[in-house]
């Protein structure tokens, strides 16, 4: 029988975990510097807290993979790290506030898989608990760019808005309150359906074609022209707070709702100029904590999308890096006591340096050797055969140009860092 993996997953060979390890590297170390330390939770969470009302939402809840264990408990896979990181909190009541905590995990969703879609995927989160101040929000915000920056990237763009503001708009329309919630997830379409989608949505809600129009008209206004119909001085503070952490991209977009419900104040996105699709999103969720039984706490947080980040790095041709960690291959042109004893000490000597190495251990001959080299895009091989041993030297060969020298043992093993880091920077 021939296997593969469960629809909306997939398998990443080395060459493509490694970009990932490299992303999220880049990730955790700016999360890091910005002073958030890690948290790690289960990846399925009891059923009650992932489907409770004002949570995550009916639309969501939908999408959760929910199932019984042999004691016949209800869970389902976690669908953000959002939800369990608020069951944390509500039970650790003296956790030091701010309690700002980051994680990077793999989450679940029974969606209709696409570009950029999966049922799993991983997010990278970092969130502040404790502080309603606005610099938690710009401060939140800025670390997402800043590791968007790292990664390479630098035209993007952050929309703000903010979910209270927009729910007491679409009520002062005449829109039953009831209502909202129906409303936002149209509205959080706009970008994927156009203007005429979402008008039609809404009539097909049984909104008002009057309330329908006002609405349209505010949400697609210019900014001035928004700031004579509703107050923006919050969000134009968090704008102006974004700028003064160094990043001036930030503009007031009032179609951005985002889906999830517990968003209660602040929401954002992060999205490339040529892409239909944010790359972070993120916001206000104030009484989440108090949702699952702990204090009223107030909360924001934002999620990068790994998957999207990735694929568009890909496309761009933003990735430098060698498709192996290995950056030296011993080879060996025979295989006797004596040239394998050099290897393994060898070897080690490398290690002590922290540069990753291989030697065969496969008894194949020296073509096969260079052949597998080439296969695995190894930059370096050295090669050790009885006549180098004889001379007590080493052959090095850069595997991309081709170039070969000869190297005394001493001077190798006592300057192998230097020999790499001059090699590799002519090289680039």
């Amino acid at each position: 029988m021939k296997f593969q993996t469960p629809r909306g997953t997939r398998d990443f060979l080395p060459k493509d975990m490694i970009k990932r390890q490299f992303v999220l590297d880049k990730i955790r170390s700016v999360f890091e510097l910005w002073g958030f330390d890690p948290l790690e939770t289960p990846a399925f969470e009891e059923w009650a807290l992932l489907a409770a009302k004002s949570g995550g939402g009916e639309a969501i809840k939908e999408e959760v993979y929910h199932f019984k264990d042999k004691s016949d408990r209800e869970l389902g896979l976690r669908f953000d790290l959002t939800v369990p990181t608020a069951r944390v909190v509500a039970s650790n009541p003296n956790i030091p506030r701010p309690f700002k905590r980051y994680q990077i995990g793999s989450v679940w969703r029974y969606d209709r898989p696409g570009t950029g879609r999966y049922r799993e995927f991983t997010q990278a989160d970092v969130d502040i608990f404790g502080s309603v101040n606005m610099d938690a929000d710009a401060l939140i915000i800025s670390a997402a760019c800043n590791c968007l920056k790292e990664l390479g990237f630098k035209n993007f763009t952050v929309r703000i808005s903010n979910r209270k503001l927009i729910e007491d708009l679409v009520i002062s329309l005449g829109i039953d309150e009831k209502n909202v919630i129906d409303v936002f997830r149209s509205i959080d379409k706009l970008d994927k359906i156009g203007e005429d989608g979402v008008r039609g949505e809404l009539t097909k809600k049984g909104i008002d074609s009057s309330a329908i129009k006002k609405l349209m008209k505010i949400l697609l206004s210019d900014l001035e022209s928004l700031e004579s119909k509703v107050d923006l001085k919050g969000l134009n503070e968090i704008k102006d707070k974004v700028n003064e952490f160094g990043y001036d991209n930030a503009k007031i977009d009032l179609s951005l709702v985002r889906g999830l419900e517990y968003y209660t104040g602040t929401v954002f996105e992060i999205v490339l100029p040529d892409s239909s699709m944010s790359v972070a999103g993120g916001g206000r969720y104030d009484r989440l904590i108090e949702l699952y039984g702990g204090k009223p706490t107030p909360a924001i947080g934002i999620s990068l999308g790994i998957e999207r980040i990735i694929e568009i790095m890909n496309e761009r041709n933003m990735f430098n890096l060698s498709e192996s960690n290995t950056k030296i291959f011993l080879v060996s042109i025979t295989d006797s006591t004596k040239i394998r004893r050099q290897m393994i000490r060898l070897s080690a000597l490398l290690r002590g340096m922290n540069i990753a190495n291989e030697f065969d251990i496969m008894s194949r001959s020296l073509s096969k050797q260079l052949d597998y080299i080439n296969s695995r895009k190894i930059p370096y091989a050295i090669i050790i055969g009885e006549r180098e041993l004889d001379k007590n030297m080493v052959k090095m060969k850069n595997m991309t140009s081709g170039e070969e020298r000869e190297l005394s043992i001493a001077i190798f093993e006592k300057d192998v860092e230097r020999i790499l880091a001059k090699d590799l920077s002519s090289k680039n």
